[in-house]
């Protein structure tokens, strides 16, 4: 409001901005993905929640997916029990994204085979090369021995 009526918004062409005074008992609803700032004008305590329904249910579960990996697999297990269909549409999702759940135990039971294959795979290579190694010098110790000994 007042930015506009300084005539001064900078980049922010069609910026509006609205200022009011939450009273005692008031409920404010902050439209998803509004920018939105809170002075406490005295001691306060403040209940947040954040909506989600079939409607917004896609957005939302993105944009959980990848900000709050723990609170998502566990959203997760309740919509499988109480939300069956929702559960899917975020698996579905997570599927066509080639997303992975990072808390899921299945998932982690993946990587850490993943990673003990990778582990093995370094130490056999750290093997072979050790092994490489040895043959060479030696074949390099033969060789030097039978030309200085023909000297």
């Amino acid at each position: 409001r007042k930015a506009r009526a300084v005539g001064n918004t900078g980049d922010y062409t069609n910026f509006i901005c609205y200022e009011f005074t939450q009273h005692a008992g008031d409920t404010v609803f902050i439209p998803n993905g509004w920018w939105h700032a809170v002075i406490n004008l005295t001691h306060t305590v403040g209940v947040t929640q954040n909506f989600c329904s079939p409607h917004n249910f896609n957005k939302v579960w993105i944009k959980t997916r990848t900000g709050r990996k723990r609170m998502a697999y566990k959203w997760l297990l309740q919509l499988e029990e109480h939300y069956p269909h929702l559960a899917q549409r975020a698996k579905s999702m997570n599927k066509r994204d080639k997303f992975i759940m990072k808390y899921d135990p299945r998932e982690i039971r993946e990587r850490e085979k993943k990673e003990e294959r990778l582990r093995q795979e370094r130490k056999q290579k750290k093997r072979s090369r050790k092994e490489h190694s040895q043959h060479q010098r030696k074949h390099h110790h033969r060789t030097s021995s039978s030309s200085s000994s023909s000297s």
